[in-house]
């Protein structure tokens, strides 16, 4: 009996002092949406590996996000035409962290003066002239809260330059002329580039 007695005084007054200590107030509201990582971190900035890419075939590459549906790319780097470079507009289908995109790109690459197009077998001298491309691409980013971005993207770019090379000596392999038109013309787009978002 002692000890019931004991155990209830006990009870008692943790119950008190839980009560007079305690002053939480439970809020009922549902937390917010998360901020979508496009307008947290507008600015992105990552490497590419690609076909006939935005950042050529390995190269660097940097998004601004303006508004929450739009990117404005930029990228660059060496490519068998010489130095290349581009900028481009993506506009997301949804407003979704991840979501699908089209866009349009345009590139230009500074040009060659003496290019290697097989290895020097045929004897031949090529001078690969400035060229500039257009692309229609679409493709899907992915976008995690972390900052982390994966951009997906296909397409077709198409050379508007006229004249993109001109033959200095000698006469083109069919395995040069192949390889000059896969350096300068047009052709599909794949690429995938990993950035961070900041």
């Amino acid at each position: 009996m002692r000890l019931l007695r004991t155990f209830s005084l006990v009870l008692a007054a943790t119950v008190v002092a839980h009560a007079l200590g305690d002053k939480t107030v439970f809020d009922t509201t549902s937390a917010p949406p998360p901020v979508n990582p496009r307008k947290a971190d507008p600015f992105v900035l990552g490497m590419e590996l690609g076909l006939n890419s935005l950042a050529s075939v390995v190269g660097g590459r940097a998004t601004w996000y303006p508004i929450q549906q739009l990117a404005v790319d930029a990228g660059g780097s060496w490519s068998n035409a010489g130095l290349r470079g581009g900028f481009g507009l993506r506009w997301f289908t949804s407003s979704e962290f991840s979501s699908p995109f089209v866009g349009v790109a345009w590139k230009r690459a500074a040009g060659v003066d003496s290019a290697s197009l097989d290895n020097g077998s045929s004897g031949s001298a090529v001078t690969i002239n400035p060229i500039q491309w257009i692309d229609a691409e679409f493709g899907y980013e992915i976008r995690r809260t972390d900052g982390l971005v994966i951009i997906l993207t296909t397409g077709w770019s198409t050379a508007i330059s006229s004249k993109r090379s001109t033959v200095v000596s000698g006469t083109l392999s069919k395995q040069a002329r192949t390889n000059l038109d896969y350096f300068t013309g047009s052709g599909p787009i794949a690429a995938a580039a990993v950035g961070i978002g900041f």
